[in-house]
């Protein structure tokens, strides 16, 4: 008979409420039960399986292990668990244990699956994020599947709102945990102060450490204990003599558990009354700008603390030590953030495969734009679309980068080294990936699983290297690199740190980075000839020496390939010298001023509504620049003929808005159309022996500015006719006084003109 645990308490109210509404929030501190207890309770209401989301490997087996120990069975007979690499189920299994990205896989096949526990919902990674939404979603369609969420430190307010469903709640009797605060500044490396700590506490021991790097060094300074690491990269049985104590003398040396996150919740380490909590995690996240995941060490969040200090009431009362103070737990997030915030969305893209989904929390924009864009790159999407190479991606238990290595390497006859080299990601390799793989390097067992489900078929390639690298391509066409001794470039843009090497095209498949430095691990090289086949002509300009040079690049990304003097876009050519030739314009074209004047002329046209087109003197600058390179060429321009090119019919501006008018004195006296109101200037002697002013449009007047023998002028008017009537007579007078040489008739009507004054010689 198992032991009574607090969560037994509430399980008949948990399944009433599920009962009626469909779904139930669950509030339950460590070690109320809440994990081994409620599915197995869930079994026994629904026909088909219940599906058990935990987030981690060590976490879902190690559940399983417990209930079934509970039931006096093997695992893998009612209760069992699945997860990459590792499955223990059977025809009979009702309770399955699995990790999140499993049932992310298994959205188009939901089959049999009666219930859902989403447990440690807290922790917020994508796949129980994926899981919430999609169910929520089916049981619109299906409403007799159960949803129960679960966690230790979750706010359930905001899930019960979203789910439309009751929360219920159990306080727990976890045993007394001291929790003590490290005050003081030490300069020792984490290891060091790790285990000091495990030396200053007494009896059995659980260390939180960052990753396996710390974990193996740490474990080097305490060599003179009983020490157990404990990650997911260990096998089971290595996991299992972490999590037991087993039996031990009362001599035994002290059990130490170095463990990473993952022993903060859902698993017991057994005889355990005593943490070390250094505060800090390597957590996953992802740059949307560079593209590039890594694996920063940053604090923990204050309810993953609290997850971690209550492992050790696990069993009795316990003790934390905090190497961080009071003051820092304090101003730490209350929540550790969402996955959905902070890494590649890729996968989840590709599995939803343009499924819309209402979430719980929707992932950014910017994120999830970057995540559509890779898998439309490597063919994997179109439209938001799984692609029938996307169908092929989406069923291998792969990150889609390298379910497209694999799927092209299949199809290039190096499928089985392919399946090598894919298991070689993520264990911080270096060097050349392709080259480790045909070595026979990776993880054995699991190539032949990948191996198993493409299906190796069809010749091997005469030249398994090169078709390897072709296929590394084709998943990473983003990492592409110009290796350039000490560092290399990326291709979207970028750089990192790299041992030096032999300088060329490279794929850089793993990079790490550590505050602003990036370094990449792995490289593989690449042909150019390769890159040609998705490059593009891209036209570079730079104004020099008074004219534009262009330069055309064949560029894979912001890679060069190729450079060679180019003719360019001609209106992008345009468009340069004009802007760095516009105030000067005015003495490089000819005929600039008398274009600028036909443009007034124009104007004065239009506003006569007078069908001419509509001219502006900066597009007429840039049309005048079309076809030329430098401001040398702009003196073989012309602004006069680029305008009337543009004109139905030239000849109707030159009668309507002449240049030029007959004077009697004066045979070219030039119009003005520039103020609007067209005018002349000219000697007032030059209009005697005209009754009325000269017109243009059909009938418009003049304006005329009559000026002195000095050229100042006398009178403006548009009224010739008037003007000798009613303003002549008393100006002649004062004319007469001032030039008595000239001639000034009583009437000028009538009068002839004196002869034009002949033009002034250089003086």
């Amino acid at each position: 008979m198992p032991v009574a645990l607090p969560i037994d308490a509430v399980l008949p109210e948990l399944l009433a409420r599920l009962a009626e509404s469909g779904a139930v929030v669950l509030e339950a501190p460590p070690g109320s039960g809440k994990t081994t207890r409620v599915p197995i309770a869930l079994a026994g209401t629904v026909p088909g399986q219940v599906w058990v989301l935990e987030p981690r490997r060590v976490a879902a087996r190690a559940a399983a292990q417990r209930v079934a120990d509970e039931l006096g069975e093997r695992v893998g007979a009612t209760v069992g668990y699945a997860m990459r690499l590792d499955r223990a189920a059977g025809p009979d299994t009702r309770v399955l244990y699995v990790t999140e990205a499993l049932l992310t896989r298994r959205l188009d096949d939901f089959a049999g699956i009666d219930a859902v526990v989403l447990d440690e919902f807290h922790e917020r990674s994508i796949h129980t994020d994926v899981a919430l939404a999609w169910c929520r979603a089916l049981r619109r369609r299906r409403p007799e599947l159960r949803l129960v969420v679960m966690s230790a430190t979750l706010d359930g307010e905001a899930v019960s709102r979203y789910l439309d469903c009751p929360r219920v709640r159990t306080e727990g009797t976890l045993h007394p945990v001291e929790v003590r605060w490290f005050d003081r500044k030490d300069e020792r490396s984490l290891e060091l102060r790790v285990a000091a700590a495990v030396r200053s506490l007494p009896g059995d021991v659980l260390a939180f450490l960052p990753g396996i790097g710390e974990i193996e060094r740490t474990a080097a300074l305490l060599g003179d204990l009983e020490v157990y690491p404990l990650h997911g990269e260990l096998d089971g049985a290595a996991q299992d003599r972490a999590l037991r104590a087993g039996r031990r003398g009362a001599d035994a040396p002290k059990r130490v558990v170095l463990a990473t996150n993952v022993a903060e919740t859902s698993v017991t380490v057994e005889g355990i009354a005593a943490v070390v909590d250094p505060g800090t995690v390597r957590r996953p996240a992802f740059d949307v700008n560079t593209g590039i995941p890594s694996l920063d060490l940053v604090p923990i969040a204050r309810d993953a603390a609290i997850q971690r200090a209550g492992r050790a009431g696990r069993l009795g009362p316990g003790v934390c030590l905090r190497l961080y103070s009071r003051v820092d737990f304090e101003g730490r997030p209350a929540q550790t953030p969402p996955e959905v915030r902070r890494i590649d969305l890729s996968a989840t893209a590709l599995a939803l495969g343009g499924l819309e989904l209402e979430w719980f929390e929707a992932p950014p924009a910017g994120a999830w734009k970057s995540a559509v864009s890779l898998l439309e790159r490597i063919g994997a999407v179109t439209d938001g679309r799984r692609t029938a190479l996307g169908e092929e991606m989406v069923r291998l238990p792969l990150h889609p980068r390298l379910a497209r290595v694999l799927v092209e390497a299949v199809a290039a006859g190096v499928g089985g080294p392919a399946a090598g080299l894919v298991t070689l990601f993520g264990r911080k390799s270096t060097g050349d990936l392709v080259d480790r793989a045909l070595d026979g390097e990776g993880d054995a067992r699991e190539r032949r699983r990948l191996e198993g489900l493409v299906h190796l078929r069809g010749p091997r390639a005469a030249d398994p290297e090169r078709a390897l690298r072709r296929a590394l391509l084709a998943g990473f066409p983003d990492r592409v690199a110009r290796r350039e001794g000490g560092r290399v470039r990326f291709a979207d843009g970028g750089s990192a740190e790299v041992e030096t090497g032999r300088d060329g095209y490279v794929v850089v498949t793993e990079v790490d980075r550590v505050g602003t430095r990036t370094r990449a691990r792995t490289l593989t090289p690449v042909d150019e000839d390769w890159l040609l086949e998705a490059s593009v002509v891209r036209a570079t300009m730079r104004w020099a020496g008074e004219r534009v040079e262009v330069r055309e690049e064949l560029c894979f990304g912001e890679l060069v390939l190729d450079a060679a003097p180019g003719a360019g876009d001609p209106d992008a050519v345009a468009a340069l010298l004009l802007q760095h030739a516009r105030p000067t314009m005015h003495r490089l074209v000819p005929d600039w001023d008398d274009g600028v004047a036909l443009l007034g002329r124009l104007a004065f046209l239009r506003g006569r509504n007078v069908a001419v087109p509509d001219l502006e003197l900066e597009a007429m600058a840039a049309a005048v620049c079309t076809g030329c390179r430098s401001t040398a060429d702009l003196r073989d321009t012309s602004l006069v003929r680029t305008i009337r090119d543009r004109l139905a019919d030239p000849g109707l501006v030159d009668r309507l808005a002449p240049t030029h008018v007959r004077l009697p004195g004066r045979p070219r006296a030039a119009v003005g159309y520039e103020t609007g109101e067209p005018y002349v200037e000219s000697r007032m002697q030059d209009f005697f022996g005209l009754a009325d002013g000269p017109k243009v449009a059909d009938g418009v007047a003049l304006v005329l500015q009559l000026l002195a023998p000095n050229q100042r002028p006398v009178q403006v008017t548009r009224d010739l006719a008037g003007f000798w009537a009613r303003h002549y007579p008393g100006i002649r007078k004062e004319l007469m006084r001032k030039y008595p040489r000239h001639h000034w008739p009583e009437d000028p009507r009538n009068a002839e003109a004196p002869p034009p004054r002949p033009p002034r010689g250089p003086r």
